[in-house]
């Protein structure tokens, strides 16, 4: 799984004239497919409202097949011109706790699965981290050519 991130200030400010300019641009560009990333998950909650509480599950591996899966029934349903405001129920808001729900009330919710996270030894939080730099400078580059 991977989040691609804007560049920050320090990395734009070591950077020359020319590729500043690039960055600004990837970021802005970022910036806007976030939001239509943010707004069909909206939709696929939506659709499928059990996502807004599946809860804490150790097994990451088992919860991406699930969310790939609706994700996969979900343009399978938009091809066929369904749509979630015919579902009954159907709540357009991504609000996954209730409004009354206060701070002290943190695990509302939440289903913990005592197993352990099925996850190579070699990603670190380090290689992690160099391998999202890694992809996001050749999507970089890719988008914004030098």
């Amino acid at each position: 799984p991977w989040t691609i991130r804007p560049f920050d200030e320090p990395e734009i400010a070591s950077a020359d004239q020319a590729t500043q300019q690039r960055m600004r641009e990837f970021n802005i560009r970022l910036s806007s497919e976030r939001i239509r990333v943010e707004h069909a998950f909206g939709k696929l909650k939506g659709r499928f409202p059990s996502l807004k509480e599946m809860g804490c599950h150790k097994k990451v591996q088992e919860i991406y097949k699930v969310i790939e899966a609706l994700m996969i029934l979900h343009n399978v349903c938009i091809d066929y011109g369904d749509v979630p405001e015919h579902i009954f129920d159907f709540d357009p808001t991504d609000n996954a706790i209730p409004v009354e729900v206060t701070a002290g009330d943190i695990h509302f919710g939440l289903v913990d699965i005592n197993q352990e996270a099925n996850v190579p030894l070699y990603e670190t939080d380090q290689w992690i981290k160099e391998e999202g730099q890694r992809k996001r400078d050749i999507i970089f580059n890719d988008l914004f050519p030098a």
